[in-house]
């Protein structure tokens, strides 16, 4: 008959695992046109109204550069999704 030594790490029970957090998929502000142009068509492909709404208010608020013709662009293009 033999004797065996566990070591402590065996003995004692895993805690249990933390949920972690949904990553936000908004990148930081101010942000590029063509960025913009891409979250967009992320929000359109994956059906995320969350995201073409903030990608909305960001360019209400200016907060988004570019030329002032590719920013037009993206303006009509948002107002005909948001519709």
């Amino acid at each position: 008959m033999t004797i065996e030594f566990w070591p402590k790490r065996c003995l004692t029970p895993k805690p249990t695992p933390k949920p972690k957090k949904p990553r936000t998929r908004r990148p930081t502000l101010p942000i590029a046109v063509g960025k913009a142009h891409q979250k967009l068509s992320q929000a359109i492909i994956c059906g995320d109204h969350e995201l073409a709404s903030w990608l909305d208010g960001a360019v209400k608020q200016g907060l988004v550069t570019g030329s002032p013709d590719l920013v037009k662009q993206l303006r009509e293009r948002l107002d005909d999704v948001m519709a």
